[in-house]
């Protein structure tokens, strides 16, 4: 099967999609080093530079040693979670399935106009091995099932918390439309430097660059899988510092890198309006909704950076 470069991109865009983008199941045999020791696992070279290019060919950013050397940063420190998501998914003695694993391969392959034949044969000829994106399936139904077994059960939503984000939602302010990408920050000694990054990704992005690939590709926040889709959100809902940064932002800009909580922002708006009215219980199952969605996220990335302050992780230069 040949592909031009539309139905390449294509293939591509369907695999960020579903967060499938770029573990080499290959060792040092190929050539490549090892960059990282996670635990007693390493990542390679080889690893890295794959996902880096999967990200450039789905996303549209410009492939220039400079933007290569802006993404693999976030590359690494996506690989080394996924290392320890997975290993703590196995101490839980929590698996994908194979029937698991085939119906997501089964999904993307679909996505893609492809049977899953079809699509192992599109991966090879791309240089990339399907067990590379089974291992990386198994991974992400494997942490999920953690979330949805040890910290669901957690999550609680009281009235008061209700009421106070309903009353950030009062009157006809504006709303926008946004996406989101999150670069974690682990310590705040690295923040600069996160910063700097975020900085140089947003310098990178251009007007055909495919934003939600990109979110799929290299963001941490849980809006990933869905290209960081922050659908519409009054402008009054924002932290006061997300609120600054998109004063002024028009239709289709990328605004200023901004800290929060959970590490460094870059958020692109795709549309405004003027408020609209909503139905009170609409609106209240809504906020409710997002409020348990924002405490199983704390609750994830507070796991993970559990996992990261317990492992031995050795980064070599």
């Amino acid at each position: 099967m040949v592909f031009g470069r539309c139905d390449r991109r294509g293939l591509l865009l369907g695999l960020a999609a579903s967060g499938l983008a770029g573990r080499s199941a290959r060792g040092q045999s190929d050539g490549s080093r090892i960059v990282a020791i996670v635990n007693d696992e390493p990542i390679t070279s080889r690893d890295v530079a794959e996902r880096v290019r999967l990200s450039i060919v789905s996303t549209g950013l410009p492939d220039t040693p400079e933007t290569q050397r802006r993404l693999a940063p976030q590359v690494l420190r996506g690989l080394i979670d996924e290392r320890l998501q997975l290993q703590e998914a196995r101490r839980l003695r929590l698996s994908a399935s194979e029937a698991e694993i085939d119906r997501a391969f089964a999904s993307v392959a679909e996505r893609n106009r492809l049977d899953p034949e079809g699509l192992v044969r599109t991966l090879r000829g791309l240089g990339v091995d399907p067990a590379t994106f089974r291992q990386q399936i198994a991974a992400q139904i494997a942490w999920g099932k953690l979330v949805e077994r040890e910290l669901r059960p957690r999550v609680t939503v009281g009235r008061e918390q209700i009421e106070q984000a309903l009353a950030a939602l009062q009157g006809a302010e504006e709303e926008l439309l946004l996406s989101e990408i999150l670069l974690p920050v682990y310590s705040r000694e690295q923040e600069p430097e996160v910063l700097a990054e975020a900085e140089g990704i947003v310098q990178s992005i251009r007007a055909d660059t495919d934003f939600a690939a990109l979110a799929r590709q290299i963001s941490a926040a849980p809006t990933a899988a869905e290209g960081g889709d922050l659908g519409w959100v009054r402008l009054g809902a924002l932290r006061p510092e997300l609120r600054v940064a998109l004063e002024g932002v028009e239709k289709g800009r990328v605004a200023p890198p901004v800290r929060g909580p959970q590490g460094v922002q870059i958020v692109l708006v795709r549309d405004r309006r003027a408020g609209t009215p909503v139905d009170p219980a609409a609106r209240e199952a809504e906020v409710r909704r997002r409020l348990e969605a924002e405490q199983l996220q704390r609750l994830a990335d507070r796991r993970l950076r559990e996992l990261r302050r317990r492992a031995f992780i050795d980064i070599r230069g």
